[in-house]
């Protein structure tokens, strides 16, 4: 698009040097043609932004960009200073849409940064085989009776997502499950269907109708995970318990360049190494191993895993474990995405949802290694700071107070104390929730998957939960803490995390004794959107209404095929040509030279011929890596466009899910 004085500026995808919150710094080849110049001029320059993102549209909106620093090659130092002004008048003045899922990419493979981990725990859970049909319905520590509502002769499991109830004359109790009751002595005993029912059974189902998780036997995608008319078996278990199952007696199948086999006819990750006749099972993002199905199973660090692992072929269906793999690109870009926040503006006089607290005042818990503390006894994380100085986090929003009861009143800032709650308390998920910045009428904020529960492990990939197992409260109602393992719906499948997709994410949140259910729901952390329950009071960034369309004010954002502009470290300009071979910019006159005549090294010419057009090796696995991440990012954004969102590729079954999250 020309500018007021006929200049046209160009900018290619830029190439991330940091992304840290809502801050983006990196580099970008642009051209800038003047009115009467016959051909553009090509140049990088460095630049800084702030990023509005919204992943659910896979988009990020780059605003107030700074031009901090310019190159032109070959041009004289007048022309570059007008090339340069001319780009900063245009970049002060327009918004830049740009897919989420490529910076993310570019990001990934182009910098492949190390970071640092978290503490977490990887102690086995209780592991489960079976070859039938079963449900697994999870019960939070032991059963916690409270009379069942409009049923005063039943008595009700309240720290369970599921409807039990218990008929004490009968001394049995009962459970809702694939639309009938199911009938035990006790909750670990064996569940059989109801024979003869209470008529209080129905009472009390119909007085909680949603109110409660009806186990239907459907997965993430509401399809049925057993074949119609199926009779499962039901377990219910009271600690950390993972079920896996196959289909009928195990079918172990090669994988082709490698030494594992793995379970066909199993919805989880189950493999078996040939040489030592191990199995090994991929859990919440972390690998456990045991020599049979019956265990024990111990855990087995990332790094420790077989070498075969990291050579499962991209396109098997077994592929996305490599996210759970040290190393990998897989592994890598899953990191990068675990970074990524989800923002939005939010209006300052946001209400939040009254605090209420069980017994009517905050039971104050201590908040392991730090001087804070906190109300177990209510729904959302209240924090005391101060005696005067409280906060509180719902749906990605902070807000503070001066009292534990309020009036609560959008945060503009966070004490940095909070940013320390260690992974050990259960209140850990909260320092991924961050305010930006605020205006008179605005509060800028964000939050990473870690608000959701995954965590970047000291293993060097991202798992799920923190592995600890954290103290429960139960009162009138049970407020559970974050949970990692058994909380997948009962099929052990119900979390998925990946750079490209994401699963269920199932929230065992705030039952009451009287029936009262707050919360309940799937979670896709890739693109369900937090800030959504707020209505228009808060805003993300917004999609264009083409998404082809990449040209905004006085700038052009090349797009498709012709975005093959690179900005090299070196402060020189590439391009890959038809044929897929590097060239570099020599400036006006010179115009594009190759570096490469051909892919064999005698075609290619030496220093001696053309020491000035040839890059430094390092340079030159930059712009590889460069152009790896541009044609990934690229995938990932078609990929997005042709499903209508995320549904697909790349994810990470981790299995687990469940929590307190507000």
């Amino acid at each position: 698009m020309k500018a007021a004085d006929g200049t046209v500026i160009t900018v290619y995808q830029p190439q991330v040097e940091r992304w840290a919150d809502n801050s983006l710094s990196g580099r970008a080849a642009v051209s800038v043609q003047r009115p009467g110049e016959k051909d553009p001029h090509y140049g990088v320059i460095e630049l800084g932004a702030r990023t509005e993102i919204d992943k659910s549209a896979d988009l990020v909106t780059l605003s107030n960009v700074r031009v901090t620093k310019s190159s032109f090659p070959g041009a004289s130092a007048e022309d570059a200073q007008k090339y340069l002004a001319a780009l900063r008048g245009a970049v002060t003045r327009t918004s830049w849409p740009v897919s989420a899922s490529a910076l993310q990419a570019n990001l990934a493979v182009a910098q492949a940064r190390v970071q640092k981990g978290q503490e977490v725990k990887n102690d086995p859970p209780r592991i489960l085989f079976r070859t039938e049909p079963t449900l697994l319905v999870m019960v939070d520590r032991e059963p916690q009776l409270r009379p069942a509502k409009d049923a005063p002769a039943l008595w009700r499991v309240i720290n369970t997502t599921a409807l039990i109830l218990q008929d004490p004359q009968a001394k049995t109790f009962y459970l809702w499950a694939y639309g009938r009751w199911w009938q035990a002595a006790d909750l670990g005993g064996e569940w059989r269907g109801a024979s003869e029912l209470n008529p209080n059974l129905e009472k009390a189902r119909q007085a909680l109708d949603k109110q409660f998780d009806p186990l239907e036997g459907k997965d993430a995608d509401g399809k049925d995970v057993f074949p119609a008319g199926t009779v499962p078996k039901i377990i219910v278990a009271t600690q950390p318990t993972e079920l896996l199952q196959s289909n009928g007696k195990p079918e172990l199948t090669p994988i082709p360049g490698t030494q594992l086999l793995f379970v066909k006819n199993s919805r989880n990750d189950i493999f078996l190494q040939l040489g030592a006749q191990t199995y090994f099972v991929l859990i919440s993002g972390r690998w456990f191993t045991a020599k049979s199905f019956e265990g024990p199973w111990t855990y087995v660090a990332g790094k420790s895993l077989p070498q075969d692992f990291s050579r499962i072929p991209a396109s098997h269906p077994m592929a996305d474990v490599m996210t759970s793999v040290p190393g990998t690109a897989q592994a890598k870009e899953a990191a990068i995405a675990n970074q990524i926040p989800q923002t939005a503006t939010v209006q300052r006089d946001v209400q939040p949802s009254p605090v209420q607290y069980d017994g009517g005042e905050p039971k104050w818990t201590p908040v392991e290694k730090t001087p804070l503390d906190y109300a177990p006894n209510t729904q959302a994380p209240v924090i005391r700071v101060e005696p005067k100085s409280y906060y509180m986090v719902q749906n990605g929003v902070w807000f503070t107070a001066t009292t534990p009861q309020g009036p609560f009143a959008v945060a503009t800032t966070v004490p940095a104390v909070i940013y320390t709650i260690p992974t050990s308390s259960p209140i850990h998920y909260v320092t991924y929730v961050r305010v930006y910045g605020s205006t008179a009428s605005t509060v800028s904020v964000g939050y990473t998957p870690g608000y959701y529960g995954t965590v970047m492990s000291s293993d060097g990939v991202v798992v799920y939960g923190t592995g600890y197992v954290y103290p429960v409260y139960v009162g009138t109602y049970w407020y559970p803490p974050p949970v990692t393992y058994g909380w997948g719906w009962g099929f052990s499948v119900g979390f998925m995390w990946g750079f490209a997709m994401g699963g269920g994410w199932h929230n065992p949140c705030c039952w009451g004794g009287g029936g009262v259910y707050v919360s309940h729901h799937r979670t896709n952390i890739n693109v369900d959107n937090s800030y959504n329950r707020w209505g228009n009071r808060a805003q993300a960034g917004q999609l264009p209404a083409n998404r082809q369309s990449k040209q905004v004010g006085n700038t052009t954002l090349a797009k498709g095929a012709n975005n093959n502009v690179y900005a090299g470290r070196d402060g020189q300009v590439y391009r890959k040509n038809d044929s897929g071979d590097w060239q570099k910019y020599g400036g006006k006159g010179e115009g594009w030279s190759d570096l490469d005549r051909g892919n064999r090294p005698e075609q290619r010419p030496s220093a001696e011929q053309r020491p000035s057009q040839r890059p430094s090796a390092e340079t030159r696995q930059s712009l590889d890596r460069q152009a790896q991440s541009r044609d990934m990012g690229a995938q990932r954004a078609q990929q997005y466009r042709s499903s209508g969102g995320f549904s697909g590729g790349g994810g990470a079954r981790m299995g687990g899910g469940g929590g307190r999250r507000r």
